[in-house]
């Protein structure tokens, strides 16, 4: 006697089965696991924590170039957007800083300097990952510093099939164009190669990408006095060249199937070529000014990644251990800019004349006088390098309950050159320009730039991390398992200034976790956590140093040792719907309650009459967080016909912030960079009879708090963005695809108060453009 269950039902069956034998020769059963998102799916299933798991045959159907944009349209994150385009990614509505991003497993190290711990993603091209999984509640062998979660992208990987694919494409950008010498073009190029080497022992992978972008901005950029009245006006514009380079390879040993043995490479690159220009009209009691500036600058990141990963399993015990060495670089080469002063007309300082200031406004009929040379070279560089160890000893032959012990080594080391030149015009340099023209683009370098590395080195500085932990996973009955566990984590910061004394610190953390899963039927559970993660600043901030410029333009960063570690308790309630066609339905409560969160606090200053922007990171007192999200993936073949080929895809996040702070005196203070509200909606259509894939996705993120500057907070405005992709099969193997970004074109605007506050007073103002992209295809049938 036995049970089946079709469409939901229960049904009683009596069978009587009789004895007997048939010799037959030898039989061999072939079994095929799930692949794609159904096992992505699998995978979030079981595992032991809440977390989304999402395969790249779903994700690369979306117009998306970099991780960033794509992880945005997943339950409960959300990205920082500017001009140029999806940077910083964040979980649950709390800060970057909050977030831990990782590479296989393996943490990234920072990209940009000064700004936050986990770093922009702009960097990785979502075609040169496999699946992207968001941790949304911390275990014990995760790492602590993990307040809002994990996301760790898995990088292509060989796999037991023979893939070929190759894909071109090219577009253009419809934004701002009209700038003298801009390059608006788009060229995409992906390759990927996988193979079997030896027969089912020796595996291997090669994939890159190259894109290619010019695109042009428009900005306004405003400042106020203590008062509120405007008292300067800097409209600018930027044509900007990227190139955007990656490549993956890896080679995978499998000597057995109890043991494999896997080493990759990964090498991203964004070579940025950049010319600005701007007009600076500033209206300040002792005088009135305007000038016209010029700048040129090559901006050129680099990520290297080597990664050794290796599992061995033996009985009832299994033993993986990882090494990974990573470098990020960051160069700014030869930032040279022209500063011409013109003689005002007093007309151009109203409050209207000021607000409505455009870059080809004439000053006045006398010439351009020279005024300034300046010159700056920034070199950042850090080292990554991670080993850590995991033994498993499983408790029962079925290996649904087990014992965990391990530890983790991380070491990290940033130096960071820099080389800046203020020159005075003389003979032999441009004479004046024309009223109303455009000062000449710097070309020539003005001064010999000395070793950054060693000459001009502004600090150097180290963070060591050492961890362990243990944990214990059951499953106590065919519905409740659990996992409970303790991790330790020791970190020591060192910095080694240029002239100044050396300061250390030391700090120990125990960091507790506890996950429950009440299965209430085979496709649907319910979730439980409670762990303590820590937030920790920057390891740039102990330094002593202020005034260090940074690689935005008049963007200046001071240190600060007095700043401490953010200590969190979280909560998390989370149901899980499991559908058939790999349908999702999840639906999460969660509350975080924050010690010591950190804030940016900014401060106007005046050089050569030029305003600039000098931040440091404080702490505020505490902060609490109680969020709600909800997610779905539902095919809607229930509504018959050809509705079985469309999929809709969405999700909401609602978070409810509070913080308190006595350095900061505002009547509605939140967390700085967390959003109040993200919701994505995509119609995904996928035909396989007629071979034709059609998207449709927007991403909507509610306004945010970003830092406090001369004592007025600043917040980013809600952005709407839209995005459509297309894919159709021509022939056999061979597809072309359309893509479509940033359809909506939506202002990038900075406020001093809420956007929505009538006393609140615009900032900056920036677009961008539409952009698109038509391609070609060509990707075999797999074996």
């Amino acid at each position: 006697t036995f049970r089946v269950r079709p469409d939901e039902r229960d049904i009683r069956i009596d069978l009587v089965m009789p004895e007997a034998f048939t010799e037959t020769g030898e039989v061999i059963v072939f079994g095929r696991r799930a692949t794609g998102q159904a096992q992505a799916l699998r995978n979030q299933q079981s595992a032991l924590s809440v977390q989304t798991n999402v395969h790249s045959e779903v994700f690369n159907k979306y117009p998306d170039i970099t991780m960033a944009e794509t992880v945005s349209r997943l339950p409960g994150v959300s990205i920082i957007r500017d001009v140029e385009g999806g940077e910083i990614v964040q979980v649950r509505g709390l800060p970057e800083q909050f977030t831990a991003v990782d590479l296989n497993g393996q943490r990234l190290p920072t990209i940009q300097p000064e700004a936050n711990q986990s770093g922009s993603l702009d960097i990785i091209q979502s075609n040169l990952v496999d699946e992207v999984r968001v941790i949304k509640a911390r275990t014990a062998d995760i790492d602590g510093d993990a307040i809002g979660g994990t996301v760790d992208f898995r990088v292509r990987q060989p796999e037991e099939k023979f893939e070929i694919l190759l894909q071109g494409g090219l577009g253009n950008n419809f934004g701002f164009d009209n700038n003298p010498g801009q390059r608006t073009g788009i060229t995409q190029l992906a390759g990927v190669l996988n193979s079997e080497l030896s027969d089912e022992k020796v595996y291997a992978l090669a994939a890159g990408t190259y894109f290619r972008q010019g695109r042009g901005t428009r900005t306004r950029l405003l400042d106020y006095d203590e008062e509120g009245n405007l008292r300067s006006s800097r409209p600018f514009d930027t044509d900007r060249l990227t190139k955007r380079t990656g490549f993956v390879g890896a080679i995978e040993l499998r000597p057995s199937i109890y043991n494999r043995m896997r080493l990759s490479f990964n090498q991203s690159n964004v070579l940025e070529d950049l010319v600005q220009r701007q007009l600076l009209a500033e209206n300040r009691e002792f005088g009135s000014t305007v000038d016209r500036l010029t700048s040129s600058w090559r901006k050129e990141r680099k990520l290297s990644l080597v990664a050794l990963e290796v599992e061995n399993n033996f009985g009832n015990t299994r033993l993986d251990y990882q090494l990974s060495f990573s470098v990020n670089q960051e160069d700014i080469t030869d930032r040279l800019r022209y500063q011409f002063r013109g003689q005002p007309t007093q007309a151009m300082f109203s409050a209207a004349a000021l607000a409505g200031l455009s870059i080809t406004e004439a000053v006045s009929s006398q010439p351009l006088a020279p005024f300034n040379r300046l010159q700056d070279n920034l070199a950042m560089e850090e080292d990554v390098a991670i080993g850590s160890l995991n033994l498993t000893r499983y408790l029962n032959e079925d290996k649904n309950s087990f014992l965990r012990i391990g530890g983790r080594y991380r070491s990290k080391d940033r130096s960071f050159g820099r080389f800046s030149a203020t020159l005075p015009w003389s003979s032999g340099t441009p004479a004046d320009i024309a009223a109303g023209s455009s000062p000449p683009v710097p070309r020539d370098v003005f001064m010999e730039v000395p070793n950054l590395d060693t000459d001009a080195l502004a600090y150097a500085l180290k963070q060591r991390i050492a961890a362990g932990y243990a944990m214990y996973a059951a499953n106590f009955t065919s519905q409740l398992s659990a996992s409970v566990g303790l991790r330790y984590e020791y970190i020591e910061v060192e910095t080694a200034e240029t002239e100044q004394d050396t300061f250390r610190f030391n700090r120990n953390d125990l960091l507790p976790s506890i996950n429950l899963t009440y299965r209430v039927r085979r496709d649907r559970q319910i979730r439980f956590s409670y762990y303590q993660a820590l937030g920790r600043p920057n390891y740039a901030t102990f330094r002593s140093q202020n005034d260090l410029i940074l690689f935005p333009i008049d963007q200046y960063s001071n240190g600060n040792q007095d700043i401490r570690t953010t200590t969190s308790n979280n909560l998390d309630l989370t149901f899980e719907r499991y559908g058939r066609r790999d349908g999702l339905i999840t639906l999460g409560l969660y509350a975080k309650f924050l010690q010591n969160p950190t804030v940016r606090l900014s401060e106007t200053r005046f050089i050569f009459d030029r305003a600039t922007y000098h931040t440091t990171l404080i702490n505020t007192e505490s902060a609490n967080l109680v969020g709600a999200e909800f997610g779905f993936f539902q095919n809607l073949s229930f509504l018959g016909g050809d509705f079985r080929f469309f999929n809709v895809n969405g999700n909401y996040n609602f978070n409810a912030l509070g913080a308190s702070s006595k350095a900061l005196n505002f009547d509605s203070f939140t967390l700085p960079q967390a959003p109040r509200q993200t919701a994505n909606l995509s119609i995904v259509c996928s035909n396989p009879n007629k071979g034709l894939s059609l998207v449709i996705a927007a991403n909507y993120r509610d306004r945010i708090f970003d830092r406090v500057l001369d004592g007025r907070p600043v917040y980013r405005n809600a952005l709407i963005s839209l995005d459509f992709a297309a894919d159709y099969e021509i022939i056999n193997n061979f597809s072309i695809y359309l893509r479509a970004n940033n359809l909506t074109d939506h202002s990038f605007e900075e406020w001093f108060g809420e956007p929505n506050d009538n006393a609140a007073l615009l900032r900056s103002q920036a677009n961008y453009g539409s952009w698109g992209v038509i391609g070609v295809r060509y990707k075999p049938g797999k074996n």
